[in-house]
């Protein structure tokens, strides 16, 4: 039997709605903001699901419906309203940071707080880090405020790149973080000098990106490379991911793989840690820069 999301049957049950095995997915609660997948039902059920889901969450005052998947260059949600106040700006917590989010404007995923916790216990104080696909800012500030690095963010989204530098000041990192404005794709000839770390947190597009960072990165720089990729279970999702990555890396380039989180029926979010080593030509000129006359 299917497993259903425990606040979907709550709600669907307290509506006196039928079909709960019908929902594809849960809810995604950014801030007071309840998202939900209802394909199927008719609109007055809608309504009443989403009414029922407020008085379930005590904490929502509005629930949107988002019709399709991520969308657009900006990965952003097609979202209805269903019920509650008609607003789409938020401020969402999480991590002991602060967010304002526009869910119809910038893409945020509260799917995400546990990696994005994971990759700031990495990062050491005096790294230099470029984040390409940075949003609203959750990934970059949460590494400024735990780890003290300075954080580069490229956004191309002009919304949400508002977002980031009003995020900075609200979380008082904006000494650290830079914001660039622009499409990942020219930082190699706009940024000054390489990265220790670099962060790709745009699953359908990386690949395309993944040359750009390589010339950013410091000889033995790390990247944090994210695709959605067709499998179906880890292990069939990792195979596929090392394969992609075979024909994109320089030789001598190392990586772990893991699952980060489902996205869909046979989908999976896999994430991989790049660590590149130096060439040799690079490595024989350090020695020789570094031998005595």
């Amino acid at each position: 039997m299917k497993k259903v999301p425990r606040l979907i049957r709550a709600a669907m049950e307290r509506a006196g709605v039928e079909g709960a095995d019908r929902v594809s997915s849960g809810v995604d609660v950014v801030g007071d903001i309840a998202i939900v997948r209802l394909a199927g039902f008719s609109a007055p059920e809608k309504r009443r699901v989403a009414r029922a889901l407020l008085e379930e969450m005590k904490n929502a005052r509005v629930v949107m419906e988002q019709e399709g998947g991520i969308e657009g260059e900006f990965r952003l949600r097609r979202l209805a309203h269903l019920a509650g106040e008609k607003r789409t700006t938020t401020v969402h917590r999480e991590n002991g940071c602060s967010f304002r989010v526009d869910v119809e404007k910038a893409y945020f995923s509260p799917r995400l707080s546990t990696e994005r916790l994971r990759i700031a216990k990495l990062v050491g104080p005096r790294e230099r880090v470029l984040n390409m696909f940075a949003g609203v800012g959750p990934f970059s500030i949460l590494i400024a405020k735990v780890a003290g690095a300075r954080v580069t963010s490229c956004e191309v989204n002009e919304a949400a790149a508002e977002l980031h530098e009003a995020n900075d000041r609200l979380n008082k990192v904006e000494g650290l973080v830079t914001v660039v404005r622009g499409d990942a794709a020219g930082l190699p000839g706009t940024l000054r000098g390489k990265f220790d770390r670099i962060l790709m947190p745009h699953p359908s597009e990386a690949d395309r990106y993944l040359p750009a960072a390589i010339r950013m990165a410091k000889g033995s720089g790390t990247i944090h490379y994210y695709r959605h990729i067709l499998g179906e279970d880890e292990g069939e999702a990792a195979v596929a991911l090392r394969k992609e990555l075979r024909g994109l890396l320089p030789a001598g380039a190392k990586f772990t793989t893991r699952r980060v989180r489902e996205v869909g029926p046979r989908w999976v979010e896999m994430a991989a840690d790049i660590r590149l080593t130096p060439s040799r030509g690079r490595s024989r000129a350090r020695r020789k820069r570094a031998t005595p006359t």
